[in-house]
């Protein structure tokens, strides 16, 4: 298993805040990594809402499609969802790594403390290859750098009031 949290205090409103990381078409541009593509999403977003996300990952030769579920949806405080990559393994289910992802916010004398973590859980079937590739890419630092972007994205829009 691999995780990493990253932490950043926003000059806005909770609220403010959880308009724009629960807008998940704005994920594209929030994303720091640069990874996320675009994201095909219909309706509103709340438990059990699923999105589509054109992903392209350094080091891997294609790009590919992640299905995103929504697994908490608690205003103001907690938004997180799983995203599952295609198999490992062409055809084999049990090769998907399970990862989740969230934002927690709470108030802040100095506005919002956001919260932004992730969690990467090794498929039945596959992990080795998976672990493989997490190391020789050192693909935890490179998730807490995009991490770390996207947050300082998010405090730009957030603090500049570019609310959709």
């Amino acid at each position: 298993m691999w995780e990493g949290t990253e932490h950043v205090v926003v000059a806005a409103s909770v609220d403010a805040v959880w308009t724009i990381v629960t807008d998940v078409a704005r994920h594209a541009e929030l994303a720091g990594s640069g990874e996320i593509l675009s994201i095909r999403v219909d309706g509103p977003v709340t438990v059990g809402s699923t999105w589509d996300a054109d992903i392209r990952v350094p080091k891997l030769d294609e790009p590919f499609v992640a299905r995103s579920e929504v697994l908490v949806f608690d205003p103001p405080q907690e938004f997180s969802w799983t995203s599952a990559p295609p198999p490992i393994i062409d055809g084999e289910p049990e090769s998907v790594p399970h990862v989740t992802w969230w934002f927690r916010l709470s108030p802040h004398d100095r506005g919002t403390l956001v919260e932004h973590a992730f969690r990467v859980v090794e498929p039945r079937v596959g992990a080795e290859d998976l672990t493989n590739f997490f190391d020789s890419t050192d693909r935890v630092a490179s998730i807490r750098a995009g991490m770390r972007q996207t947050l300082s994205n998010l405090k730009g829009v957030a603090e500049a009031g570019l609310i959709a």
